[in-house]
């Protein structure tokens, strides 16, 4: 057995059921492990789609999505998604080929080559190895899965030389049995400090992040036993379902949660950064006027940029359902009235009101399960804080790394991870072009899934940042000719509508179908 074949059936070992990539001349050994393996593989039209599609895969599993790729190009052609994957904290492992062992960093120019692929996806990703025999790789998948699902998830990368794919090995890797890794607690002082300052607070108040994702009903118990709102990022929008009467929302560029948080004696952050892109709709700094406490699994995150009255380093859940066996209080009364308040103070631009009856449009078409993946254009940042999706995996906005294209890929990944339930990607004419040929991809699911695209005529995001500035516009209107049209070139349905009555009636039947449509609204 060679080893890239025996890599493929270790990987099963650690639960993979889906692989995806595009299969190349340098990956055929582990194709061959793949099939024997029971992995089910996912072609890409382009390894950033590929990317993309894992990084889906596990934002709606739970579990770390895996791409197969080529050396080189092929490598190189996905470091977007794994930077992506990096920003957000998605595990996700790329195995891929490298040049063959005598020819690394030769620079002879073998097929494929590039210097050090090594050190470039180290660039995007912290944990980036090669093996240099095929008696390294069980460690090194024990490593990049320890890297993966202990403490903060990161992605990791593992290059194999072609030689080493192709090494006779004495049958099956065997997996390395670990005991698990203990979950991380906070010191007892700093957990009585926490607790003393929110049983004491009148006005409390929490912020829950991408950290707190798997985290919802404790969050919500411990919101209700405080009787405090919560503001959730974007990273963790759904994490209170939108009925509940202490949830705010995604709503942190606004006066309201700006207000709310200002003026809390206690606020409590649950696995959040303060990142600058959670407020960038309206570029206001998060204020907090009170004690800050912080909880996190990532130390870094502790005191940077706001510092924290108490910091709390451990995993979200466990230090949640301690601090609710430890806190003994009345919830405030006023909780569900503050909630309220922030929720109601919210100034639209011009610009966004008018995409208000569209997204009404859009909220009147989803089927309840369904999972909404949106690109980086206009229509999607104003749904991202006026939309309120029902839990966490029915909304994916990655605003972290901010790339173009990323929807539609990503949400061919959600399609494949959850085959029956309803997937709908939103996307500029702009941003949609990055990625089409995932349409093909798409249709070769069998099934439903529904791009909308939001048709400015162009960068339209770009265009009013020029006019912002008092600069020329420059390379701003570059379009495609009938999106509708292509679509069709791609086996997908395509249909144009001009209006949110329209579109409600279109996104109806194509939610509702059992194959891929693209709805182009004319949005400019």
């Amino acid at each position: 057995m060679r080893a890239g074949h025996a890599l493929a059936l270790l990987l099963r070992e650690y639960g993979v059921d889906t692989v995806f990539g595009i299969p190349g001349v340098h990956t055929i050994e582990f194709y061959r492990g793949f099939a024997e393996a029971g992995i089910a593989t996912r072609p890409a039209r382009h390894e950033q789609g590929a990317g993309f599609m894992a990084d889906a895969y596990a934002r709606q599993t739970g579990k770390p999505g895996v791409c197969a790729l080529v050396t080189g190009p092929g490598v190189l052609n996905a470091l977007t998604p794994l930077a992506q994957a990096w920003h957000d904290s998605i595990p996700l492992l790329y195995v891929t080929a490298t040049t063959r062992s005598d020819l690394l960093g030769r620079e002879r120019g073998p097929l494929h080559d590039i210097r050090d692929q090594v050190a470039a996806v180290a660039g995007v990703t912290e944990h980036s190895w090669l093996a240099r025999t095929a008696e390294e790789l069980p460690e090194l998948i024990d490593r990049a899965w320890t890297a993966m699902t202990t403490g903060r998830p990161r992605p990791a990368h593992i290059a194999v030389p072609i030689d080493v794919l192709t090494t006779e090995v004495d049958g099956p890797f065997t997996r390395i049995d670990r005991a698990p890794a203990a979950i991380i607690e906070p010191d007892d002082e700093s957990l009585r400090a926490a607790v003393h300052l929110l049983e004491q607070a009148t006005a409390p108040a929490i912020i829950a992040g991408g950290g707190a994702r798997g985290a919802a009903a404790d969050v919500r118990a411990l919101a209700e036993l405080l009787g405090a709102p919560v503001v959730t990022t974007g990273n963790a929008s759904g994490l209170l379902a939108p009925g509940h009467p202490l949830a705010v929302g995604t709503l942190l560029p606004f006066r309201g949660a700006r207000d709310l948080l200002r003026e809390a004696d206690v606020v409590l952050a649950v696995g959040t950064e303060f990142s600058e892109t959670d407020v960038l709709y309206t570029g206001q700094d998060v204020e907090i006027g009170g004690a800050l406490i912080r909880l996190d699994i990532d130390t870094a995150n502790l005191q940077a940029p706001m510092p924290a009255k108490v910091a709390l380093h451990g995993d979200a859940r466990s230090v949640l359902v301690q601090l609710r066996g430890l806190i003994g209080r009345e919830p405030a009364a006023d909780g569900g009235d503050r909630a309220s308040a922030a929720r109601a103070d919210i100034a639209w631009t011009d610009q966004s009101r008018g995409h208000l009856p569209w997204l009404d449009a859009v909220s009147a078409a989803l089927p309840e399960n369904t999972a909404v993946v949106l690109d980086s254009t206009q229509l999607a940042y104003t749904a991202h804080h006026y939309l309120s999706p029902a839990e966490p995996t029915a909304w994916t906005a990655t605003y972290g790394l901010g790339t173009l294209g990323a929807a539609l890929p990503m949400a061919v990944g959600a399609a494949i991870a959850e085959p029956e339930r309803p997937v709908l990607a939103i996307a500029g004419d702009g941003g949609s072009l990055f990625t089409l040929t995932e349409l093909a991809t798409a249709v070769d699911l069998g099934r439903q899934l529904t791009l909308l695209i939001w048709d400015n005529q162009g960068y339209g995001e770009i265009r009013d940042s020029f006019d912002r500035a008092s600069a020329t516009r420059v390379d701003t209107e570059v379009t495609a000719a009938d999106h509708a049209l292509i679509a069709q070139g791609f086996g997908a349905r395509g249909v144009r509508v001009g209006s949110p009555a329209e579109l409600r009636t279109a996104l109806g039947e194509a939610l509702r179908s059992d194959v891929v449509t693209v709805v182009v609204a004319a949005g400019f």
